[in-house]
């Protein structure tokens, strides 16, 4: 009844975190506080197995949690934000307890697979259904007022809840070139992955999916292939460059907007200001700020003024967002989880666990892949998932090595005698 109940909260707590999708149908107060009662059952059941054995990425994890902890002080000692603001503002990046929790219960990896390839076909299914029935709005929120228009030359919507469809889409490539079972399935999903991040026309979507896809069809190919592969992709590039397609032409005219105005572009001016100016003195600047209550607190006045009247938002800095809020130790904490992903070996079959944590790498300068909640939950399981396999892993070889010790000692125990 325990694994059970365990399976259902895992279950759970990905649809509880993405508030079912950011459904407009549902009442949003119950959305928000069912989110926290939830997260306070998750620090609850999490705490008292916070400090494991320091491997893989349980050091770096615990200081990204310290760093969000901590943060909650630096809001009320110098934005004077009350303490049940700032908890209920910073609950959300709490889930990163929940690594420890799953750590505990050891919960098995290809279950949590299974769960999260469910909810990226639930994405790719309710996208589908907001697209057909745009412009009215029922999951998300429009960038532009209260229906979902034409922008860049399709109507694009931001679907909430990217992390599972990016994880997915990650598993389908994996599993399309490991094993040969479920081909269709995981082709049709690897379909998805290309088609609707174009659909949504994000550029650094776009260029991260498809780096990766890259990488993933080329590592393994020799030398004559690769380059092969490589002047074929840069010839489609060139190909739909030309074409008059709508939406190719709208990424195009939107880029070249962008990089006309240079040292202008509004988002270098807001990495400059959250870097440099936002931060009242040199102990937040280090520590950082805290998670502002937007609409509640003066402190969330003044972060939300900063967008109305600035274009200032932090959701538009990516990394300089983390660093505004928790500081120079939760820097220090993603570069460690970057740099683990590139020297912690893993089974082929699992490689997609690799590419998330390097697609919220490239788009962790423009995009809020590194702190927001459509992203959190499927970040935590993603840490959880590397550091089982590693886990498993190391305790096979010190095993077989515990073994081999054993042999030689009864070798020669047998010489001797």
């Amino acid at each position: 009844m325990k694994k059970q109940l365990e399976i259902v909260f895992v279950f759970m707590l990905i649809i509880i975190s993405l508030k079912f999708f950011d459904a407009r149908f549902l009442n949003e107060s119950i959305l928000n506080y069912l989110l926290f009662l939830t997260l306070i059952a998750v620090v609850i059941v999490s705490v008292p197995f916070v400090v494991p054995t320091n491997k893989g990425f349980v050091f770096p994890v615990q200081l990204l949690l310290g760093s969000i902890t901590f943060s909650i002080i630096m809001a009320g000692l110098f934005w004077d934000q009350s303490l049940l603001d700032s908890l209920i503002a910073t609950a959300p990046y709490l889930i990163f307890c929940f690594f420890f929790y799953l750590m505990h219960i050891k919960f098995p990896v290809n279950l949590m697979e299974k769960i999260i390839v469910i909810y990226g076909i639930l994405y790719i299914l309710l996208y589908t259904f907001e697209f057909i029935n745009s412009p009215t709005v029922f999951f998300g929120k429009s960038l532009w007022g209260d229906e979902y228009l034409e922008s860049r030359g399709i109507v694009r919507i931001i679907f909430p809840g990217g992390g599972v469809f990016i994880l997915t889409t990650f598993i389908a490539i994996n599993k399309l070139t490991s094993q040969k079972k479920n081909r269709l399935l995981w082709l049709l999903l690897t379909a998805a992955g290309l088609v609707i991040p174009i659909m949504q026309v994000t550029r650094q979507f776009i260029a991260g999916i498809l780096l990766i896809f890259l990488y993933h069809f080329v590592r393994t190919l020799s030398l004559a292939k690769k380059v092969m592969i490589l002047v074929s992709f840069l010839a489609i590039i060139f190909i739909l460059l030309d074409a008059e397609s709508p939406v190719i032409m709208g990424l195009i005219d939107s880029t070249r907007s962008d990089a006309s105005l240079g040292g202008d572009y509004i988002r270098v001016l807001a990495g400059e200001y959250f870097l440099t100016d936002f931060s009242p003195n040199r102990i937040t600047q280090f520590f950082g700020n805290g998670v502002s209550y937007s609409g509640v607190s003066d402190f969330g006045f003044y972060v939300d003024m900063l967008g109305s009247t600035q274009n200032y938002f932090l959701s538009d800095v990516g990394i300089i967002a983390v660093y505004a809020m928790f500081g120079v130790p939760a820097i220090i904490a993603y570069l460690l989880i970057w740099i683990k992903s590139f020297t912690i070996p893993l089974p082929e079959e699992f490689q997609y666990l690799k590419y998330y944590l390097w697609f919220v790498l490239l788009t962790s300068f423009t995009w809020y892949t590194t702190y927001h909640y459509h992203y959190l939950v499927t970040t935590v399981y993603i840490l959880y998932m590397y550091q089982a396999i590693y886990s498993r892993k190391k305790e096979e070889v010190e095993a077989l090595t515990r073994k081999s010790e054993k042999l030689l000692v009864e070798d020669k125990i047998n010489i001797n005698f």
